[in-house]
């Protein structure tokens, strides 16, 4: 049992706790974290920032001194695990506790950077990090900042974006969080790259690739969330590619969640395309029109 197991944060699957019936914002994004599919070690990790996010406020609080706080972070892994999702509900957790007054999350990546025009970086970054201010901002595929034409030749505004934001961080590390996601190897080039950033960055994450019972947990939340309901057959089929598709997890250009999202979307159309040529379809009940049946499924992953 890790030490947090029962701290009443996150809950992992080796801690789980009765449901209470009134939440306050806190709790709410705690029991959103706690839904996600798989994702162990991530919670484990953001119960750790939880739990030092609470004691620096309360020693804040007290008006006993903390001394330089870094909550910055690299989240690390293969498309699709759930990178973005994660940043944008650390942003509200500190916001619940307090170290944050906003806990909005500005999204961007090395073209929202640097391709407006050459050696624009430095206003460029400077300008978003003003934006998120009190939030966290979220550089994704961060390492392209640090890569090829980004550090040498005729555009250097990768460098430029990595040596503004290093000051940015050092005189906002009260009021901004940064998150730089990409994958592993990547991200390990990106932060030895420039010596600042490993002084900078005290967090690295590490996301995994969904196996294949976890994809289909995913599939599953997206039809529920969709209100659709799938007939035991079509169920059985779809449990079947998603199989499969986990196969292909080893991949690095798998987009694990974001594949499971592509293969329901196909699935959306042609079941409407079923419903809309169906005689008399608009005499159908409401659960008719809801239902994913076999040939819905079978027909999408014939496209997948």
């Amino acid at each position: 049992m890790t030490k947090l197991e029962g701290s009443g944060f996150i809950k992992t699957s080796r801690s789980r706790q009765p449901e209470s019936s009134k939440r306050n914002g806190l709790e709410e994004v705690l029991k959103e974290f706690d839904e996600l599919v798989g994702l162990e070690n991530v919670k484990e990790e953001i119960n750790k920032l939880i739990a030092f996010a609470k004691v620096i406020k309360l020693r804040k609080d007290r008006d006993i001194p903390v001394g330089a706080i870094n909550l910055h972070m690299i989240f690390s892994g293969p498309p699709g695990t759930g990178k973005t999702e994660v940043a944008r509900k650390v942003g509200r957790v500190l916001k619940e506790i307090g170290l944050l007054q906003r806990g909005h999350c500005v999204e961007v990546d090395r073209a929202a950077l640097t391709d407006v025009y050459v050696n624009s970086g430095a206003k460029l970054i400077t300008d978003t990090v003003k934006q998120a201010k009190d939030g966290v901002l979220f550089i994704d595929e961060a390492y392209t900042l640090a890569g090829g034409d980004a550090l040498s030749g005729p555009d250097s505004s990768g460098k430029e974006v990595i040596d503004t934001l290093l000051k940015l961080m050092e005189d906002n590390r009260e009021r901004l969080v940064v998150i730089a996601a990409g994958y592993t190897n990547e991200m390990r080039r990106f932060v030895d790259s420039n010596p600042g950033l490993r002084s900078r960055f005290s967090r690295f994450i590490e996301f995994q690739s969904y196996g294949g019972d976890e994809l289909f947990q995913i599939f599953l939340s997206m039809v529920k969330r969709g209100h659709y309901e799938l007939t035991p057959d079509a169920e059985e089929v779809a449990r079947k590619h998603i199989q499969w598709l986990g196969n292909q997890s080893n991949d690095p250009e798998f987009g694990n969640a974001r594949a499971i999202r592509q293969f329901f979307e196909k699935i959306l159309p042609l079941q409407a395309e079923r419903i809309a040529f169906t005689p008399n379809y608009e005499s159908m009940t409401d659960r008719e029109l809801l239902t994913i049946d076999y040939d819905d499924v079978a027909l999408a992953t014939e496209l997948d």
